[in-house]
């Protein structure tokens, strides 16, 4: 496992914006600690514009069907739950954040992969079902602030299937750096677990498994996290590959088999297809 910065790694990062924890997002995280009411939290949401719309959009979407529509906050919140209101939270404040990534396709791959995780790990039992969600969303996180710092990011991402090396190694041959540091960067400065920054940055790196100096717990994040995207995303040659490459080792450290993955993969199928009722 590499944990060795480049010479030019401080001058590079030093050029990125590491934009602070949002109010919205201090004030929930404070919220959640405090085992806050969801009439308190209804009050948060409704003091910032764009969340008090994303939640009132979500309850009202096809995915919730419900026979009324809901105009009340209190309502809507008691009805969607905490972990879907972290969620928008969560998206609402990396949509701030700019950049020329498309912001839409972005977060639809994070959420599915935040939802296949906590689906999977409420099954499996031994893994913490709100650090797999907290995960999926953030862990490209980094993705965003490289397309803020570098206008020709997004065509990075087009053509590194032609690369024959991984993801981080073409993103750091080409703008030398990767997504995974610059991720776990934001998620220190927002105040994340330690946990969730740690696998953000080693979620690409199979030798952090041989070389054991992450937790199990960061392991097991990270190892869940490449089950997910290969479920989620398997068309997608890298998602296909980092997974087709290491399965082996990947299911015997999630304790799982090949019937398993299959089964896995049909109740994604149908996960994904009630995810897109929330667009």
């Amino acid at each position: 496992m590499n944990t060795m910065l480049k010479e030019n790694d401080d001058e590079i990062l030093s050029n990125i914006i590491i934009p602070p924890r949002p109010t919205i997002l201090l004030k929930f995280q404070q919220a959640q600690e405090q085992d806050a009411d969801l009439a308190y939290i209804a009050e948060l949401i409704a003091q910032d514009m764009g969340l008090s719309a994303a939640v009132l959009k979500t309850i009202n979407s096809a995915y919730y069907g419900l026979s009324e529509k809901v105009t009340s906050l209190k309502v809507a919140v008691s009805l969607l739950g905490m972990k879907q209101i972290s969620m928008l939270v969560t998206g609402l404040s990396l949509r701030k954040i700019g950049g020329s990534l498309d912001f839409d396709m972005f977060w639809k791959h994070s959420v599915e992969t935040a939802a296949s995780s906590a689906f999977i790990a409420q099954q499996l039992g031994n893994i913490n079902v709100d650090d797999a969600q907290l995960f999926g969303l953030f862990h490209d996180c980094g993705k965003i602030l490289l397309s803020q710092q570098f206008a020709e990011y997004e065509n990075t991402l087009k053509i590194a299937s032609g690369f024959d090396q991984s993801f981080s190694a073409f993103e750091r041959h080409r703008h030398g750096t990767d997504h995974t540091l610059v991720g776990s960067l934001l998620s220190s400065a927002w105040c994340l677990p330690t946990s969730i920054s740690l696998a953000i940055r080693y979620h690409h790196d199979i030798s952090a498994f041989h070389d054991r100096v992450l937790s199990d717990q960061v392991l097991s994040l990270i190892a869940l996290h490449d089950l997910s995207e290969y479920l989620t995303n398997h068309n997608n040659e890298y998602a296909y590959c980092e997974w087709s490459n290491h399965a082996d080792e990947l299911m015997y450290w999630l304790q799982i088999t090949d019937n398993d993955v299959e089964e896995f993969q049909s109740q994604i199928n149908e996960l994904k297809a009630r995810l897109g009722n929330l667009h």
